[in-house]
């Protein structure tokens, strides 16, 4: 039986990485000082935009998983501290929730094309394997800017504060090059559910009618790691 060249390729990632962490030691330990670039790609794992959040349609909407990519550029301030400014873009499609009920229909509206421009702080802990693998925590902050492309006269672009919050690997081949993974799950605000005429005639109700209306999202990617 022949083998296929996804399974060569799956087999031959994990050989390729232990043996960059067994070719020899490393100088990576202490990073503080050195600047990071990182450009990467992988996906983006949508959310749900409840009734009432998006202007041109009334119910709630999906964004369907879809490629993601970008570029960080990081700050090692100390050894176990680091900032980096980090861009993400993404268009995923959006797609019209059915109501539940037997037979209702989902169906596409679009897309939703989605820029993200955030600050974060790195916290390193370990490292691992002599230096070459180092896992990290990762949080912070930002705008997350949204254009629908659903149509004629829906290209306005809104901007909302977003955070988030993930770990991350980098598995260095020398002090100056290695590979970068990470995963992060993160939420956006998008605007407050106040319906204040409803609540003062149900004053049973009103601590469900002031609520503030937020899209949780995930994301996954690698990449390269190129210090100096």
């Amino acid at each position: 039986m022949k083998t296929l060249p996804s399974i060569r390729w799956a087999a031959a990632v994990p050989l390729a990485l232990a043996f960059a962490l067994l070719a020899g030691p490393a100088r990576a330990q202490d990073r503080r000082g050195t600047v990071e670039i990182s450009p990467f790609i992988g996906g983006y794992f949508g959310g749900t935009f409840d009734s009432g959040t998006l202007a041109f349609y009334e119910g709630d909407a999906e964004l369907q998983a879809e490629v993601a990519y970008g570029g960080r550029l990081g700050f090692n301030l100390s050894r176990n501290f680091g900032l980096e400014f980090s861009y993400l873009q993404s268009d995923p499609k959006l797609r019209a929730k059915g109501s539940g009920a037997i037979g209702s229909v989902s169906r596409d509206l679009g897309k939703m094309k989605i820029r993200l421009y955030e600050l974060n702080m790195l916290v390193p802990f370990g490292p691992y394997a002599g230096g070459r693998v180092q896992p990290y925590f990762v949080m912070g902050g930002g705008v997350n800017t949204f254009q629908p492309d659903v149509g004629v006269g829906y290209t306005s672009t809104d901007s909302r504060f977003t955070a988030n919050m993930g770990l991350g690997l980098k598995v260095w081949v020398d002090p100056h090059f290695g590979f970068r993974f990470e995963g992060k799950g993160r939420t956006t605000y998008l605007n407050s559910d106040g319906n204040y005429d409803y609540c003062s005639h149900h004053d049973n109700y009103y601590s469900s009618c002031n609520d503030s209306q937020w899209i949780w999202a995930g994301e996954a990617t690698g990449g390269i790691v190129i210090a100096f």
